[in-house]
């Protein structure tokens, strides 16, 4: 029973009060640690690059998995109260529920506060991303990259840390979010090429199931919708392999074929075949998608720690 007190604490965390501020949260933590390793960082050997990026990584992971073990292992023998409360605080940010529609919701709101122009500069930061001609971005630009990245976080951030926390727990759920921060700092070419390549591997090893299971989650929620759960799946098996990343075509193709809809990203990959132009009201119905598919696996969670 600890465990589904647990979670149902972390889930009420994240919607009643949403992200920690950052001097409290974990992850900044994570994120300046790896900084400091990452100044040590060789830059005269491929091989040596790729060396000490690998114990990075597995010191990184080894270090955050062990803290959550060691001191939730003492608190679970002191105090059961103390035990939930601790883990639910803990369990909280190696998730993130709430911020991903509420980020959409305001994208979408701006688009519509600005029906003859779009402010790119306004936009880019809440979608992490740049215009890729001097034009800036289009409204079908922002719409396309919002939609993008809420089904695709939906599974970085939601399905995938509580998949590992039913397998191990609290700690396993942030040494997944561990890992997910090594990849999106240094698991990709740039000043060290060879520094970030078992960072990132080691993310598309752990991502490989939560992708796929957030493709399946999308297909019920399109059918409790009454969507197209069957345009969904056809999408996720037919259109996930033209991302470059092994696992983020799954979910992207899933949202693309439940809503009708073609999401491009400029000059890599399209996505789904469009029954409809993409719109400002896509993103509605993509945030009630998500909604609808991410409550279902909480739900999920939360039996099989009931069981």
């Amino acid at each position: 029973m600890e465990t589904v007190y647990i979670i149902v604490l972390a889930l009420a965390l994240d919607l009643l009060l949403g992200e920690y501020p950052a001097p409290l949260h974990p992850v900044v933590w994570l994120g300046k640690f790896i900084s400091f390793l990452n100044r040590f960082s060789p830059s005269h050997s491929p091989k040596i690059q790729f060396i000490y990026g690998a114990f990075l990584s597995i010191l990184t992971v080894s270090i955050s998995f062990a803290a959550v073990f060691f001191i939730l292992g003492y608190l679970k023998d002191f105090n059961t109260l103390l035990y939930i409360i601790a883990g639910g605080l803990m369990l909280k940010p190696a998730f993130c529920l709430r911020k991903q529609w509420t980020i959409a919701l305001k994208i979408k709101k701006l688009l519509g506060n600005n029906s003859n122009s779009v402010p790119p500069k306004e936009l880019e930061t809440l979608i992490g991303t740049v215009p890729h001609t001097q034009e800036g971005l289009s409204r079908k630009d922002i719409v396309s990259a919002s939609i993008r990245s809420i089904s695709e976080n939906a599974s970085d951030f939601f399905v995938a840390p509580l998949f590992y926390f039913i397998f191990l727990g609290v700690p396993g759920a942030f040494a997944y979010r561990a890992i997910n921060t090594l990849d999106s700092m240094i698991g990709y070419h740039g000043q060290y090429e060879y520094l970030g390549k078992f960072a990132a591997r080691l993310d598309d090893t752990a991502n490989f199931i939560p992708a796929r299971l957030t493709a399946l989650l999308f297909v019920i929620g399109a059918f409790i919708l009454r969507q197209n759960p069957k345009r969904a799946l056809h999408s996720a098996v037919a259109d996930h392999a033209r991302t470059t990343s092994p696992n983020a075509g799954w979910p992207m193709a899933a949202m693309a074929g439940a809503i009708g809809i073609s999401l491009e990203k400029a000059n890599c990959y399209t996505i789904g075949k469009p029954l409809h132009p993409l719109s400002d009201t896509d993103l509605s119905v993509a945030v009630r998608l998500y909604k609808a598919s991410m409550f279902i696996w909480a739900g999920i969670c939360i039996a099989i720690a009931w069981i």
